[in-house]
């Protein structure tokens, strides 16, 4: 019964237009990059490999 009851007092998600239409895009994107032959993983490792911050002071 606790579980329902913090269930309900969760604060409700509040989504944009622009929320979803940045979704779709990204959607768009992620299929082109399939549609070209790259495979999830891929696309995955490419994104870790932008944000991955590389320490050139050594």
């Amino acid at each position: 019964m606790n579980e329902k009851q913090s269930k309900k007092e969760r604060a409700p998600i509040n989504i944009s237009i622009s929320d979803l239409e940045r979704a779709f895009r990204k959607v768009e994107e992620f299929q082109k990059l399939i549609d070209k032959g790259k495979t999830p993983e891929e696309i995955f490792d490419d994104l870790v490999n932008l944000i991955t911050i590389k320490d050139d002071a050594d």
